[in-house]
């Protein structure tokens, strides 16, 4: 179990800290020791409410009571290569991949000698530690602008992983690692302007026209398990009974896909296979953005839940969504409970 660097949040001494850390970071913002967003654009409210069977109840997506702006431009940016911007002496969320821990406020890079560039575009983001993270924070912002100034930049911290070059390529933009302190004359920020993971039908739509994904239609009865074996996330070992429930499905006339070999040229080839999905919660659940799935029964930790799969789903034209919590289930109880939540949903007779 994490308890530095990306946390579990469920861990108490990752609770007792963030305790302590957050009313000491507060005063250090309001102290001028660093920027982040004002309260007003940090406001949230409800929005489209999505309906969801099983163990969950209905969801609403989220969405910022004021919207940001596309983008900023600022003079004279210093980025690290963690991914914090400084401008005027102070770390600023607001152009940063996420925001500064307390060491780091105190630490704020200062008369650096930097290598200096002329322009470039940075990314605001919020978690910038997972494939879900990527793509739902990250991509999103790539997907949904056609402001970028070329070059990218890109942490080094942040490039280090596959699925980054891999994704920033496939899209065609132009990039920099940020292998060391970079000095930006003129930097263009784009902000972040949904809330968490918070997707809907247009920032879906934005993702399959920036992928060139045209999702084909969906065999009609086909189930597709999107299992996790062995698969040691990079924010916290979740186990899920993968083993049990390939069984079940396979006994359902239904596929079974090891998502540790998941990226979107995959889902692409698997998309005629989905118009059922059962999945183990995670960032997998995304692939339904590259087919036209009815229908979704995530399997998920009772106290690890997001609802991001739901609203990315719902905005990739999903009709029917369930979860099913997964702790003290036997193999009997998950084969009852998928099989209920299929014929709930037309797709089992």
């Amino acid at each position: 179990m994490k308890v530095l660097g990306n946390l579990d949040w469920r861990h108490p001494l990752v609770r007792a800290r963030v305790m302590v850390a957050r009313p000491l970071q507060n005063a250090l913002a309001n102290a001028g020791l660093w920027r982040r967003p004002a309260a007003q654009e940090r406001e949230i409210i409800q929005a489209d409410a999505v309906p969801v069977s099983g163990d969950r109840t209905i969801q609403h997506r989220l969405v910022y009571k004021h919207p940001r702006p596309e983008y900023l431009d600022v003079e004279s940016v210093l980025y690290t290569p963690s991914g914090l911007a400084v401008s005027n002496g102070k770390y600023v969320a607001q152009y940063s991949i996420r925001p500064p821990s307390t060491a780091e406020i105190f630490t704020t890079p200062r008369n650096v000698n930097a290598k200096k560039i002329s322009k470039g575009t940075l990314i605001e983001t919020e978690t910038p530690y997972t494939y879900g993270d990527w793509v739902g924070d990250y991509v999103l912002s790539l997907v949904t602008t056609e402001n970028i100034i070329e070059p990218l930049i890109l942490p080094s911290f942040l490039a280090a992983k596959s699925y980054v070059i891999r994704d920033v390529e496939a899209l065609g933009v132009n990039y920099v690692i940020a292998d060391e302190p970079l000095q930006i004359d003129n930097a263009r920020i784009i902000r972040k302007r949904v809330p968490s993971y918070y997707w809907g039908p247009d920032e879906v739509a934005a993702y399959r026209n920036k992928f060139g994904v045209t999702p084909p239609p969906a065999k009609k009865g086909s189930i597709l398990y999107l299992a996790r074996f062995d698969t040691v996330s990079e924010a916290a070992q979740r186990d899920y009974p993968s083993e049990d429930v390939a069984d079940i499905v396979r006994s359902l006339g239904g596929e079974v896909f090891d998502t540790r070999g998941a990226s979107p040229e995959a889902f692409n080839v698997l998309a005629s296979k989905m118009e059922t999905v059962i999945a183990d919660q995670g960032s997998a659940v995304f692939g339904v953005m590259h087919s036209q799935t009815k229908n979704v029964i995530e399997l998920a930790q009772d106290d690890w839940w997001h609802n991001a799969n739901l609203f990315i789903a719902n905005g990739a034209g999903v009709q029917n969504y369930a979860v099913i919590h997964i702790y003290n289930k036997t193999r009997d109880d998950l084969r009852q409970r998928i099989e209920g939540h299929l014929r709930e949903f037309g797709a089992l007779a």
